[in-house]
């Protein structure tokens, strides 16, 4: 076939003639191909290869689009309207996860680099514990390198929590050498900590609630061994 001779491929004369690919390598079995035949052959199959993974990827990709928007439908229907009460629990279990619960500490304090984290730690204890923002420390802290966009950082939070930024405190540069710059470097906004003033009393209410927590599931694992 001299197609094959001009760089066509094998899939390409198959698909042509309606004849299986081993049916045309057969028939081209015993065919000097040119440099230039050769390299267009292989310059062919590496485009098609790269646009099937292309395609492949982007498929994958609007699947888990897909299934990401489904089960935030679902979430939204078995979760419906957050009352003051699973605000109280859901920013409790925050501060389980990510706060400081050292018997010995001195107060409230919590610290995160997830802004959605940090929103709803400060909406938490504005509106539900109506702590008053005149009470609240917040400081920022981030990597040396960002050091020129200490400004930006600072009103990205500011913006964020509706938080004066005159009355941030200090900003802790952190030394740590980073081994290489990320595509997201732009994205990076440090952490930040919230404290909060003569909060002693906040931070032995919130290991009561946890103590609570624990209590409960101890008596749910009780009753679901005794209906066993």
């Amino acid at each position: 076939m001299e197609e094959r001779k001009l760089g066509r491929s094998l899939g390409e004369l198959s698909r042509k003639y309606r004849l299986s690919k081993s049916t045309i390598s057969l028939w081209c079995k015993d065919m000097k191909l040119s440099k230039k035949a050769k390299a267009l052959i292989s310059e062919n199959w590496l485009k098609k290869t790269t646009e099937a993974r292309r395609k492949g990827s982007l498929t994958i990709r609007q699947k888990r689009i897909d299934s990401i928007e489904r089960e935030y439908i679902k979430a939204k229907e078995i979760i419906r309207v957050l009352d003051n009460r699973d605000l109280l629990i859901l920013g409790a279990g925050l501060y389980w996860a990510e706060g400081s619960k050292k018997e010995t500490g001195s107060g409230f304090s919590f610290i995160n680099s997830d802004p959605s984290m940090i929103k709803i730690v400060y909406k938490w204890l504005t509106e539900i514990i109506n702590i008053k923002k005149e009470q609240l420390i917040i400081h920022l802290a981030i990597n040396v390198i960002h050091k020129r966009r200490e400004g930006e950082i600072l009103k990205f939070w500011s913006n964020l929590l509706d938080f004066p930024i005159e009355d941030f405190g200090n900003t802790t540069f952190i030394k740590v050498p980073l081994r290489r710059q990320y595509s997201n470097h732009l994205n990076y906004f440090g952490m930040l900590r919230i404290k909060v003033r003569s909060s002693s009393w906040l931070r032995r209410r919130i290991l009561g609630m946890i103590k609570v927590f624990n209590e409960n599931a101890d008596v749910a694992q009780v009753a679901r061994a005794s209906h066993s």
